[in-house]
């Protein structure tokens, strides 16, 4: 029989021969092999067929003489068992240009276990042996990787793969921290991958692969990232499967967060207007003012009421974060970002920071994360002008670059308010009404995010939803108010002239 008749002949016989492999075989995988081997063989004794009428009793002689082989293999338990010849990759492609494609998917969403052990054996040609001592794991395992990985792979190329939305609309968030310490997880949190892994997996528990598909990341670029996210709590295994583990304000719960606390914002911001309006202030006074009835309506009498709890992290530091979903309408990309801090030293001496971002950089990090720098802050507020070390020096420069210290030839004067104990409580004492008129609004707004933020966390998550209610009046109860006092021209953004109107000193 010639070859071309021969192919025919196979072409025709292909799907029944695939049939009787079904028959006795325990899964689809088992049963394509074995059809490729009678396939194989029938080719190989193929000159051993005396003519077309003889092809039919050959083909299932052969058939049947293959299945009894592999049936001895499986008895013997060696149907993992690798060898050289197990697994030509060119055989396996059938030369296909899309099947190289479709192996390359599959290979960049193989486990890092799995993907290592084909690389070097298939790629770089290693034997089972130096694969073991490389990867220091037995031959057996080594074998059994193998063995492993061919099914997924065979599997994974049978399959139709759709990438999720974040692979060409990725998430952008904004991570925020509130806490004792220095924030140490930063680096990761501020990864753009490491916010859309976050993204990905808060209302679905997500394998690795189900996330580098999502993502449209191959799965070597971030299984780092994700054992680093499970390292810091940010992210939760349950068996293979990962979720997340922070709270992450979406941009429909804001929406309807903002929807519903309306009328209590705008209470908020008339109350703040009518004061600047009726005690006639200056634009820096008027900042000032604010500034100090926001702080003491929710940062000083709300939040002592909410009384927030900090879990302990890794580095024990007592703090909390979260992430905002970023949104064209956000306060914050409107340049009414805030950030707040208040560090003492041990006179107890006070530096109150409240900076808003439309005031230029925000710059009171540089001040909590270092005492000694505050120290020399309030010196120069006593009036020393003379600093010896090299510290100080330095901390110094860094007051006069950001404008919150005057040099004028060598006299160092402060650029923000300064109160003595007494003067700041007899300032205050004129908007006691006015606190408290916009705490109570700030409560309510809390109320209102709680029920509405319920709705939108993972389950696991709900008990926070109370307290993560409270960090969202940082936007609700005064970036929002602000914007709205700065839309109407109540507010004018600092101009870069006269003293800075968001920080001030409180003498003890």
């Amino acid at each position: 029989m010639d070859k071309h008749e021969l192919d025919i002949k196979m072409t025709d016989m292909a799907k029944s021969i695939l049939s009787y492999c079904m028959a006795r075989t325990s899964n689809h995988f088992e049963a394509e092999d074995l059809a490729q081997d009678i396939i194989v063989e029938i080719y190989k004794s193929a000159d051993n067929i005396r003519n077309a009428d003889a092809f039919y009793g050959f083909m299932w002689a052969v058939a049947g003489n293959v299945y009894k082989q592999w049936c001895k293999k499986k008895a013997k338990n060696k149907e993992c068992e690798i060898t050289d010849n197990l697994f030509n990759v060119a055989e396996f492609l059938d030369n296909k240009r899309e099947d190289v494609h479709l192996l390359r998917r599959e290979l960049a969403l193989l486990s890092e276990k799995y993907r290592k052990a084909v690389i070097l054996y298939y790629i770089e040609n290693k034997s089972c042996s130096e694969i073991s001592k490389h990867l220091s794991i037995s031959e057996s395992m080594v074998k059994y990787l193998l063995f492993k990985s061919r099914q997924i792979l065979k599997e994974g190329i049978t399959m139709e793969r759709t990438y999720g939305e974040q692979s060409y609309n990725p998430k952008e968030l904004s991570i925020l921290y509130w806490g004792n310490g220095k924030n140490t997880y930063n680096y990761i949190y501020e990864n753009k991958i490491s916010q859309n892994i976050l993204f990905a997996c808060y209302n679905d528990k997500l394998t690795a692969e189900e996330i580098s598909i999502e993502l449209g990341i191959a799965l070597p670029y971030i299984e780092d990232i994700l054992k680093q996210l499970v390292e810091c709590d940010a992210l939760g295994l349950d068996g293979r499967k990962y979720y997340t583990n922070i709270v992450i304000f979406t941009s429909d719960c804001a929406v309807e967060v903002a929807n519903k606390t309306k009328e209590f914002r705008n209470n908020i911001s008339d109350a703040l207007s009518e004061i600047i309006t009726n005690e006639k202030l200056s634009n820096s006074e008027a900042w000032l003012t604010v500034c100090c009835i926001l702080y003491k309506a929710i940062f000083e009498n709300l939040q002592s009421k909410v009384k927030i709890e900090l879990p302990e992290n890794k580095f024990g530091e007592n703090c909390i974060i979260w992430a905002v979903e970023k949104a064209i309408d956000s306060m914050r990309n409107k340049g009414f970002e805030f950030g707040v801090s208040n560090t003492e030293n041990e006179n107890g001496d006070r530096v109150q920071f409240f900076d808003f971002t439309i005031n230029g950089d925000m710059v009171h990090h540089s001040f909590y994360s270092s005492k000694s720098f505050t120290n020399v802050f309030i010196d120069i507020a006593k009036g020393k002008t003379d600093f010896d070390n090299e510290f100080e020096n330095v901390a110094v420069a860094e007051l006069v670059k950001k404008g919150y210290v005057l040099n004028d030839n060598g006299k160092l004067k402060v650029n923000v308010p300064m109160f003595t104990k007494e003067e700041f409580e007899q300032f205050m004492s004129r908007f006691n009404s006015t606190v408290e008129l916009v705490e109570q609004n700030a409560n309510a707004i809390m109320n209102e995010a709680a029920k509405i933020i319920k709705n939108y966390i993972p389950v696991h998550l709900k008990s926070l939803a109370y307290q993560m209610a409270y960090f969202r009046i940082f936007e609700d109860a005064i970036s929002m108010p602000v914007g709205t006092l700065v839309e109407n021209n109540i507010l004018f953004p600092y101009n870069g002239n006269g003293v800075l109107p968001t920080t001030y000193i409180v003498i003890k």
